[in-house]
């Protein structure tokens, strides 16, 4: 016959003493691990009694031979309490499963990449609580969730690698209790590792009571390691996702955040001794010229980064800027961030004052311990706002630029519709971004609510796609280490116009690189997303590209979709050629540093360019080697071979450097004579029947 009390389980001849859940009305019984057969825990015969463990079992695990493990092929494990001794371990592997409807003391190992279900038992009406405990190492887990009725207190180590989901409430402590959502950056060298950063669900009403600790590792992927920058610093945008805690939180074990605040009131801020190493933003400092102004070689928009004093409380729903390097491990120690919470309001300085152009930027944060979807935030609580945020990614110690998300349309809900977008609308945990205040001398305001947040894991990593069926334009700039530089989007939605549109448009962000990548409208208004009403006939679409350094850059076509009858070109004006960007998704160009002359267009045309031949065409000539030197060879198609043709070639700056004519000989190979010019690329046009043919040459 069994009894209960609160704290001692009677059975006959035998007393036990343990920390026990009291389940009214249960019938426990002790059951005891042997391994007796392998390490499978559902199989009975590695029980004593023999026979699976079930809801209202004490399971016993000692230290055996065979340890036990669980995995999704051999079913779900089912413990009521749950007791592991010293030097014993239970694993959970591959997502394997462990429902407790008890308590656990964890006196050995427990863990793995699997779920912790801590469940109430059917017959429960009222919340009872269950403790996690133990001497035993940390429990490492992927995955925990509390289900109805089934509140939980820790009084040990607890390491999250993915999700926590509450339907109840969990109480953690400041030692012993301790809780901490784990973040590990993607790998450099192994496309099939992408990291991952653990995040909260909260259900309901239900909430962490208690301090937790939150990591937020850095993706360094455009963030190369050189030999003056070997740590990889950069500039990182964060938001807490905690509350109760001060700037200061930014310190890692190799780094300390500098707070300088006297570069707030310096007349030169960027010579400041001491350089600060933490910023904020405040838009209305851009009307003071404190050193940061494209005389001195910065923009404007850098008059607006302010320093906090160190100590200062870390503001909710806020962003930072630190510069530190890609492999810190920042975490945040708190009271997890939780329901509503509005920002301040967001000013925009009025037109005519100084640099009024660059005023209303705001940088706030995701103020939560997961990852929020901009498109859910809807209408009534962006308001003032332009249809765009930001998102800014480090290439070196100070440089950088900013991805934009765009939208220009909201459901009947007034959630975006996400069929009618530009760019990855995910923040991941930890991440700030830019938003703008529309009209000068207006307010905005901003509030982010739980229904913003995903619930899934989201594999979109910290510095920062979604399909869309409008017709889409994305390049890419980058040097000739192959890192991305900046991005720009254009694409044609009806509703838009040929200006600039708070709806359809992303105004350009200066970028901390020096790098620029956008478009221009007839005002002069430099976009990064470019929103157009569809070609009847041909557009032409000025671009602006600036570079930080002389020297070869690329442009990248990185998307090109839903374009229908459009044939899509860059010219390049220097050069006269067309490029035809569905065939050649790469052009590489040189550029000075101080050029500012017009140089590119995009070319949208419902006819193919006269002046150019077919691509088909183009694909069929043939020049190598390339890299050359002295000479170079030619073969022309059979549709060529017989009629004379005039060659051009250019040099990077437009120039023409030398002429001749081909004879018409048949399908003979051509020698293109390269004496005497320098190393460099070059441009090799054919003046044919069909149009222009322009092959590209590196001479070195």
């Amino acid at each position: 016959m069994l009894t209960t009390s609160p704290n001692r389980l009677l059975h006959t001849g035998l007393c036990l003493s343990l920390t026990l859940l009291v389940i009214s009305g249960a019938h426990a019984q002790t059951i005891t691990w042997t391994g007796a057969v392998d390490t499978v825990y559902t199989n009975p015969r590695n029980w004593n009694p023999m026979r699976s463990p079930n809801r209202t079992d004490d399971v016993l695990i000692p230290n055996t031979t065979n340890k036990p493990s669980l995995s999704p092929a051999l079913g779900i494990g089912t413990a009521g309490n749950l007791t592991i001794a010293p030097n014993a371990r239970l694993k959970l592997n591959g997502s394997g499963e462990l429902d407790l409807f008890g308590n656990l003391v964890n006196n050995g190992t427990f863990g793995g990449d699997g779920i912790l279900s801590i469940r109430a038992l059917p017959t429960a009406t009222t919340p009872v609580m269950h403790t996690i405990s133990g001497s035993g190492s940390a429990i490492s887990i992927r995955d925990m969730e509390l289900l109805a009725l089934a509140p939980a207190t820790l009084q040990t180590a607890v390491l999250l690698s993915r999700q926590l989901t509450l339907n109840a409430d969990l109480m953690t402590a400041t030692t012993g209790g301790t809780l901490t959502l784990l973040s590990t950056p993607p790998s450099l060298t192994n496309p099939n590792n992408p990291g991952a950063t653990a995040f909260v669900v909260n259900n309901g009403t239900f909430v962490v009571n208690g301090p937790v600790t939150v990591q937020r590792a850095i993706d360094g992927a455009n963030n190369p390691a050189t030999g003056t920058n070997p740590l990889r610093l950069g500039y990182r945008h964060y938001s807490s996702p905690v509350s109760g805690n001060t700037v200061n939180d930014f310190a890692t074990t190799t780094f300390s955040p500098v707070f300088n605040t006297s570069y707030n009131e310096s007349s030169f801020a960027p010579g400041t001794r001491t350089f600060p190493t933490v910023f904020l933003y405040d838009q209305a400092r851009v009307v003071t010229d404190n050193g940061y102004s494209p005389n001195n070689g910065f923009s404007t928009f850098d008059r607006g980064w302010a320093v906090p004093a160190s100590g200062a409380p870390m503001l909710v729903g806020r962003g930072y800027t630190v510069n530190l390097g890609s492999t810190e491990l920042v975490d945040f120690v708190g009271t997890l961030n939780n329901g509503d919470r509005p920002t301040a309001v967001l000013l925009r300085n009025a037109a005519g004052t100084p640099a009024a152009d660059l005023a209303g930027f705001h940088l706030l944060g995701n103020p939560y311990p997961a990852p929020i979807d901009y498109s859910r935030v809807v209408a009534t609580d962006r308001t003032g706002l332009d249809n765009a945020m930001y998102v800014y990614t480090s290439t070196s110690q100070y440089g950088g630029f900013y991805r934009a998300y765009q939208f220009n349309g909201n459901n009947a809900d007034g959630t975006v519709n996400t069929t009618n977008t530009i760019g990855n609308p995910v923040v991941p945990l930890g991440q700030a971004f830019f938003v703008h205040v529309t009209t000068p001398g207006t307010t905005g305001t901003f509030t982010f609510r739980n229904a913003q947040r995903l619930t899934t894991s989201d594999g979109t990593t910290f510095q920062r796609p979604i399909a869309s069926v409008r017709p889409q334009l994305e390049m890419a700039l980058h040097s000739s280490d192959k890192v991305v530089q900046d991005m720009l989007n254009v694409y044609f939605a009806d509703g838009s116009t040929t200006g600039a549109d708070s709806k359809y448009d992303a105004v350009k962000m200066p970028n901390k690189n020096g790098m620029f990548l956008g478009t221009l409208t007839a005002d002069g208004q430099e976009l990064a997303v470019d929103g157009r009403p569809m070609p009847t006939d041909k557009l032409t679409i000025p671009l602006h590209v600036a570079v930080s350094a002389s020297g070869a850059y690329t442009i990248e076509t990185t998307q090109l979709a839903n374009m229908g009858d459009l044939h899509v070109y860059m010219h390049d004006i220097r050069l006269g050629s067309f490029t035809d960007l569905s065939q050649q998704p790469e052009y590489t160009f040189n550029l000075n540093s101080v050029s500012s002359a017009p140089r590119f267009e995009l070319v949208f045309s419902k006819q193919p360019i006269t002046e150019v031949a077919p691509a088909a065409l183009t694909q069929q000539v043939s020049l190598y080697p390339s890299p050359a030197k002295g000479v170079a060879f030619l073969e022309l198609p059979t549709t060529l071979s017989n009629e004379a043709i005039k060659t051009t070639l250019v040099d990077a700056l437009g120039r023409t450097v030398r002429t001749a004519s081909l004879a018409a000989e048949g399908e003979a190979t051509h020698q293109i004579d390269l004496q005497g010019l320098r190393s460099g690329i070059y441009v090799l046009q054919l003046h044919t029947s069909a149009g222009i043919v322009a092959k590209r040459l590196v001479v070195e």
